[in-house]
């Protein structure tokens, strides 16, 4: 059952919103095989600590390809992170959940571009 709020302390996907800053532009970041509802993210400047916006059991295809392993992946726009569930198979539901929070969490192609 995906969840905004994380609550569970077994082993589940869950996705992280680190901010833009002045070098970079905001990401997702998705940890498969996630053990806590907090992450260290070392940066050049000084680690970062994130807390889970979203959380949803791993499904078959994740169990089967990533098995017991913590694997991240970080994605750069809410495009780049439907077409990866996409190709996991998971339920449109569940990306329609996550699709909801990009109004809070903006990514680069969610930002206005001033002339």
């Amino acid at each position: 059952m995906p969840r905004l709020h994380p609550k569970s302390k077994a082993p589940c996907v869950r996705y992280f919103y680190l901010p833009a800053n002045s070098t970079r532009h905001a990401e997702i970041v998705q940890v498969i095989n996630s053990g806590g509802s907090k992450v260290k993210v070392p940066m050049r400047e000084e680690d970062v600590e994130l807390s889970a916006i979203f959380e949803r059991e791993l499904n078959m295809k994740e169990k089967l390809t990533y098995g017991n392993s913590e694997t991240w992946k970080v994605f750069n726009s809410w495009e780049e992170l439907e077409q990866d569930h996409v190709n996991l198979e998971l339920p449109n539901e569940l990306m329609l959940i996550l699709l909801s929070l990009s109004y809070r969490f903006t990514l680069e192609e969610n930002m206005a571009v001033s002339a």
